[in-house]
């Protein structure tokens, strides 16, 4: 026995009513779902201050994937392996490619959509494909015996340097994705964001086009400890451009979001994240315009 430890109590809430009744009596309370990042943090359990769990587990709403006219709708509880069992015909190619590249098939049972998107030290990529698809999430605050629920864009709830901006009393229920399917795609990932997190980088973006203008573009790239960017100044740029792209644009466009990470990020951000995120935006630009060029 470890002297002083308190183990902790697990609560198990069987619908989202108990749920809401539990997060308010026990507010400091730890929602577990796969649990594969919390188990694997130094030190996460015994702990001498080890708070109570809320296993999400049980609930059905949450282990959902229902899709609608205008939405494929997700439970926050549903696993990656879930959700790639979807199939391609419903989930978008570049959400399909980041699950396929998190983790192991046995990894992959267990990571949890909520639970990818709400861990408070470090961004994963599933947050940077939701924000190229330009997902929103239903988020529950809790406040006394009430409670409130709202949708939000999925970036909002982090800031530029990636710190999750949830309060401990706010929970993320679902999240859904519009049926609009992108004329283009990219996803990239180089390092681990649990084991090399200082080399690490991950981009996402989704090019939507009609007759080579393009209409939207949404790209993010996050470093996992330090940055959660949205290049909003490059998705202005493009908006209305022709595709393809001049080089004078792709020349443009790389080196406005590499001074933007550099000023985001200061000495944060290690040499190799900015040369990778430098390549990673030409590679995606250049790919786009392969692409283009082909359905000429």
């Amino acid at each position: 026995m470890y002297e002083g430890i308190r183990s902790p109590a697990v609560h198990m809430p069987k619908t989202l009513g108990e749920l809401v009744s539990i997060a308010t009596r026990f507010p400091n309370a730890i929602f577990w779902a796969g649990g594969t990042y919390l188990m694997s943090r130094e030190n996460f359990y015994p702990a001498g201050d080890s708070s109570d769990i809320i296993y999400i587990g049980h609930i059905p709403e949450l282990k959902r994937i229902n899709r609608t006219d205008k939405y494929l709708v997700i439970g926050s509880a549903v696993t990656f392996e879930q959700l790639l069992a979807v199939g391609k015909q419903v989930i978008p190619s570049i959400l399909q490619k980041t699950l396929e590249q998190t983790g192991t098939r046995i990894i992959r049972k267990q990571i949890t959509v909520g639970g990818s998107l709400c861990c408070k030290g470090t961004r994963f990529s599933l947050s940077a494909a939701l924000a190229a698809l330009q997902a929103e999430a239903e988020v529950r605050t809790f406040r006394g015996i009430r409670s409130e629920t709202r949708w939000v864009d999925i970036k909002t709830i982090y800031d530029r340097q990636g710190n999750l901006l949830l309060k401990n009393n706010q929970f993320i229920l679902k999240v859904r994705i519009g049926l609009e399917r992108e004329n283009f795609s990219f996803f990239l990932r180089a390092g681990s964001p649990l084991a090399t997190p200082k080399e690490s980088v991950m981009i996402a973006f989704a090019c939507y086009h009609s007759q080579s203008v393009i209409t939207k573009f949404n790209m993010c790239i996050i470093f996992p400890q330090s940055l959660y960017y949205i290049p909003q100044e490059v998705d202005l740029m493009m908006q209305g451009s022709m595709l393809p792209l001049s080089s004078q644009q792709i020349e443009r466009s790389v080196r406005s979001v590499v001074d933007q990470i550099t000023l985001i990020c200061g000495k944060s951000a290690s040499p190799i994240q900015i040369e990778r995120s430098k390549r990673f935006v030409e590679a995606a630009l250049h790919e786009l315009n392969s692409r283009s060029l082909l359905q000429l």
